[in-house]
């Protein structure tokens, strides 16, 4: 065998080991937990949801198993070990915050049915001149507008072979500058991540975090309250990587290059006119943003005053299975055979990690944390925004950033309690910083798809994600310290 070959074996490998591991420090943290007695203070219910913490978080991490599986421990676990009844470990499977998102994604997919994302994003490409940092900058704004609305990672998979042949052209008779080939990659990568922080359907963090809020503290936070506290950061942030990409993990200084531009104007022009099926889904897409940026002014109608977000979500998704497509062939602009393809494993982390938040919090295990935590609250809001900022950046680049931020919250939660903070000062920016995770493949599923190409090294995604990271914890606490009290009154 070659060494290559016995390298790539030996790759395939490691992750198998770290799920193992993963796996057997999962059981043993669950099986210490058990056999000890509870801390002073801690009750024993309290106690026995620190070990199914343990045990999920573990396996949520490593992916000892599946991610969705890990979700259903609750379900089973809390009612075996006499935390709480079936009925209140399953109720957050059913939280409203899991229908905003199912919706959601459902008037993503008719989107994406259609091909309007393609168009859409071919549009903003056209705009941007030859130069190959101003096509960077394009196709990051292309990728971030698409990602508010849709998964990560779709939008990073349609942008890709949109980039392949801009990235030949540019790079003809240049196949010693890489630069340019990787700043893009990665520009698609980082954009997708940073699009998705501005609104509440952008990224499941958000979302998450809407659900725990209302749950836990009874904080209702709007699409439109979200959209004005996360947009900043995604209009902010999304310049500064650019400026990272292009000024400073690498120097992008080639001539303007008009074929680049030329392979744009083609695609579009082999769309072809946009067709009934692409304009009726987009009508049916802004109706539902409008709404959910409209929702205080509707809800000022009496008739309307039950209207809130995931209403909204779910009427959209309700209309494109009802609104004819228009399409010679007939048909709706959704069907069921294509919903089915729904990111369910999603929906079950959602239902697992707001069931393990409710019985932090009913056990009295919130509190008991916040108190063996209060120090921290002794620091300046400011430098306690930047302190969990930077700890969840850094964590999460080894994790999924939802699982992180469903074993996040809870501790985030207790902590404000403990130190008489607003729970969204330190929670918001929690979750910004969830999904800011630039550093690795494994951080984000981007930043794989984008390293799979094979363009790309993992020390310089490194490099440059370090740089970026620095960059975001300076924006993403700054803005959260000025935003929140402002947007939310806390």
């Amino acid at each position: 065998m070659a060494d290559g070959e016995v390298a790539d074996e030996a790759a395939e490998q490691r992750p198998a080991r770290y799920q193992r591991i993963g796996f057997f420090l999962g059981l043993a943290l669950f099986a210490l937990a058990l056999v000890t007695p509870a801390p002073a203070g801690l009750s024993l219910e309290g106690w026995r949801v620190v070990a199914v913490a343990a045990l999920m978080a573990s396996w949520w991490a490593t992916e000892a198993i599946p991610v969705p599986a890990t979700s259903l421990l609750p379900i089973v676990l809390f009612p075996l070990l006499g935390v709480t009844g079936v009925e209140n470990a399953t109720k957050p499977y059913s939280s409203s915050v899991i229908y905003l998102l199912l919706g959601g994604f459902i008037v993503a997919m008719a989107i994406e049915r259609w091909n309007l994302h393609r168009r859409l994003a071919l549009l903003v490409l056209a705009r941007v001149g030859g130069r190959p940092d101003a096509i960077i900058f394009g196709f990051m704004a292309a990728t971030a507008a698409l990602s508010l609305w849709m998964s990560n990672t779709a939008a990073t998979m349609m942008m890709l072979p949109i980039a392949a042949p801009v990235i030949a052209v540019v790079m003809a008779g240049r196949g010693e500058n890489r630069a340019f080939a990787v700043a893009l990659l990665l520009g698609i990568a980082y954009a997708a991540s940073i699009g998705g922080l501005g609104t509440l359907v952008g990224t499941p963090p958000n979302a998450l975090m809407a659900g725990y809020l209302r749950q836990t503290f009874g904080i209702e936070v709007t699409f439109a309250q979200w959209m004005l506290f996360g947009l900043p950061v995604v209009i902010l942030l999304l310049p500064t990587a650019w400026w990272v990409l292009t000024r400073i993990a690498y120097r992008i200084d080639l001539p303007a290059n008009p074929d680049a531009k030329a392979i744009i104007a083609r695609e579009l022009l082999e769309l072809g006119p946009i067709t009934t099926p692409e304009r009726r889904t987009l009508y049916a897409f802004a109706a539902v943003a409008a709404a959910w940026i409209a929702t205080p002014l509707l809800k000022l109608i009496p008739a309307l005053g039950g209207l809130n977000d995931t209403v909204i979500a779910v009427m959209g998704a309700v209309a494109v299975f009802l609104i004819p497509s228009g399409a010679a062939g007939g048909g709706r602009l959704m069907t069921w055979q294509a919903a089915v393809k729904l990111p369910w494993g999603v929906i079950l982390l959602f239902g697992g990690g707001l069931s393990l938040a409710e019985q932090v919090s009913g056990t009295g295990l919130s509190l008991w944390i916040g108190d063996q935590l209060s120090g921290l609250t002794d620091l300046p809001r400011l430098g306690l925004i930047v302190v969990v900022a930077t700890l969840v950046i850094f964590l999460t680049e080894l994790t999924s950033n939802t699982a992180t931020t469903a074993t996040i919250l809870p501790i985030l939660g207790a902590l404000g309690v403990a130190g008489g903070l607003p729970p969204l000062l330190i929670i918001a920016p929690a979750t910004l910083a969830a999904t800011c995770a630039f550093m690795l493949p494994v951080s984000t599923a981007p930043n794989a798809v984008v390293y799979g190409l094979g363009y790309i090294r993992i020390p310089e995604m490194a490099r440059a994600g370090l740089i970026l990271n620095v960059f975001t914890i300076v924006i993403v606490s700054a803005l959260s310290y000025i935003l929140i009290p402002l947007v939310f009154s806390a």
